[in-house]
């Protein structure tokens, strides 16, 4: 576990024993630990209040932020040292019950860890570690979780899983590339009829797993999987996954902002429009995606006119593109450049030598720009004679 981490599980584990709430560790950790894998992601349960217990928590440690406690009794708390920063979650002991396919739950408060362990997904997720109080070293594993990892099976925790949510489907895939796991046959058809019901849930929900997969890494093996259990085309059926992207994946496995990772799954896509109109995208998330596609329509050797035409896409859709087409060297050297040239003439000199304030200025620089960049002229005075001459041309007019 890194340092930052365990210095917050510390603090949390004093927090639990002052206020006399047990502190269980679900999920991940638990089955990480058994298997012997780093522990870098951390989610927490109690018995009681989520926002007092974090103010709390904040005050024996200042440097932690809390996030908002939404309606299911859950934050976020971050701290950052110079060794790095850490996240856990926080939520309240919950059951939860589906109204319908794909809405959100009805929650509960509960003190019954296994009535929580219940509501989650997949055995491998449903197994919970006592850390504070009687309880403290307490393992309990209701559906035979650990054996499942312990084999590398994926098993859902009951048939209606997918229908209540089918955002499980993509945190199966997550779960299942992270650690080797493979589902049983039983969890294999109800993954297949899963997909059925991806059409009932928000796109804002599915750009949400999305965003957690990035922050996550490791994503190639996710996204592959995705892609194998007809997910991503049940979210929308132009939804492919492009050999560039997995090459992209498999190479930088490391985590990313989410819009970075939205324009290597989507980039290539002549619907990525459509895609991200169904992904509920942000304004950002959409300009990164649609930048870097249009990095990756540039032809080679493209002019000074194409490229001022992406002259001021954002550093995440050129670090997309030239992942997505390393070979596209000589194009990101050559838009490299393009940024880096401007004229030696400021407008202020160009107006001195003559030219009326105007439109004429613009075009001046930007003429002298090209020039530079092709070479063309390459001194400040080359630059004034060339400004003369055009003062001269348009004078004889």
């Amino acid at each position: 576990m890194p340092p930052p981490l365990r210095r917050l599980l510390a603090t949390a584990e004093a927090t639990a024993t002052a206020r006399n709430v047990t502190l269980w560790a679900v999920g991940g950790a638990p089955r990480d630990l058994a298997l012997g894998e780093p522990i870098n992601d951390l989610d927490l349960v109690i018995d009681g209040d989520v926002g007092r217990f974090a103010r709390d928590l904040a005050t024996r440690l200042p440097e932690v932020s809390v996030g908002a406690v939404s309606t299911f009794g859950t934050a976020g708390l971050t701290l950052t040292t110079t060794e790095g920063s850490a996240r856990l979650d926080l939520a309240r002991l919950r059951s939860e019950t589906y109204t319908r396919a794909g809405a959100l739950p009805t929650v509960r408060w509960t003190r019954d860890i296994e009535r929580d362990l219940a509501r989650r997904d997949f055995t491998v997720n449903a197994i919970a570690l006592g850390l504070t109080g009687e309880h403290r070293g307490r393992v309990v594993d209701p559906f035979g979780g650990l054996a499942d990892a312990t084999a590398r099976r994926l098993c859902v925790l009951h048939p209606r899983s997918f229908e209540d949510d089918a955002t499980r489907l993509w945190r199966g895939a997550r779960v299942a590339a992270a650690r080797r796991l493979r589902p049983d046959a039983e969890t294999a058809r109800l993954i297949e009829d899963g997909t059925h019901w991806a059409s009932t849930v928000s796109g804002d929900r599915w750009f949400g797993e999305l965003d957690l997969t990035a922050r996550r890494g490791h994503t190639a093996g996710a996204v592959r999987l995705l892609d194998r259990w007809g997910v991503l085309r049940a979210i929308h059926p132009a939804w492919a996954v492009d050999p560039s992207t997995l090459r992209a994946l498999t190479r930088h496995p490391e985590p990313m902002p989410s819009p970075c990772f939205a324009a290597l799954l989507l980039a290539p896509l002549r619907e990525h429009p459509a895609i991200l109109t169904r992904l509920t995208a942000s304004g950002e998330e959409r300009e990164v995606v649609r930048d870097a596609a249009r990095l990756l329509a540039l032809p080679e050797s493209p002019s000074p006119d194409q490229l001022a035409t992406v002259e001021r896409t954002s550093e995440e859709a050129r670090l997309a593109a030239r992942w997505l087409a390393p070979h596209g060297t000589a194009n990101w050297r050559a838009l490299d450049r393009w940024t880096r040239t401007k004229p030696v003439l400021t407008a202020e000199e160009v107006i001195a030598l003559g030219v009326t304030r105007g439109p004429h200025v613009g075009q001046i620089l930007r003429e002298l720009r090209r020039a530079r960049y092709e070479r063309t002229l390459t001194s400040k005075s080359a630059e004034r004679a060339a400004v003369r001459h055009f003062v001269a041309h348009e004078g004889s007019r």
